[in-house]
């Protein structure tokens, strides 16, 4: 009971303590990120949650770019719509467009979160997806970001970013509502 108790007072910390951004990247410049596309006044969803999945997907695959030193949607953990899926993200997409990219943002190159949304910010196609500008990206509302630095490759700074729909139900304000 002890141990419940401590539990739950640790979590009310962590929450009072404005860290509720932490299953939305595995460190403190992917939380950021996270937190400033999910509160940025251009956000066009009502609400996006942090998927602990989808951030530890990001990170890997901000880690392989840096150790690659490119930046790229596509690798050796495939397109983006299927590297969620073979990671066991239950990737909701229409049949016809499984396969590529309508999941992920990436960059390399900047050294803080602003620099980063900033050039996401000013990208047509990363600002659609990240701030929910077209139906399709409006429905995603889980996000997960990875970041990850290493000083010998070209961009030294890579960043991930994957807002995604899961194909199943969502549950809000306890009704179920059918996807």
């Amino acid at each position: 009971m002890l141990r419940i108790s401590l539990l739950l007072l640790v979590f009310s910390y962590a929450q009072a303590s404005g860290n509720e951004y932490l299953s939305c990247g595995e460190n403190s410049k992917a939380q950021e990120l996270a937190r400033m596309i999910i509160t940025d006044k251009d956000q066009k969803r009502p609400s996006l949650e942090c998927n602990a999945m989808l951030s530890e997907i990001a990170a890997d695959k901000a880690r392989e770019m840096a150790k690659e030193g490119k930046v790229n949607h596509d690798g050796p953990g495939g397109t983006p719509d299927l590297r969620l899926m073979k990671a066991g993200y239950p990737l909701s997409l229409p049949n016809l467009v499984v396969g590529t990219n309508h999941v992920e943002s990436i960059m390399g190159g900047a050294a803080s979160a602003e620099e980063a949304l900033d050039y996401f910010r000013n990208s047509y196609a990363h600002r659609i997806h990240l701030f929910g500008e077209h139906p399709f990206y409006l429905e995603q509302y889980e996000i997960g970001v990875g970041y990850a630095e290493e000083w010998f490759s070209p961009h030294v700074n890579y960043w991930v970013v994957y807002i995604a729909k899961p194909n199943r139900p969502t549950i809000e304000y306890g009704k179920k509502i059918l996807k």
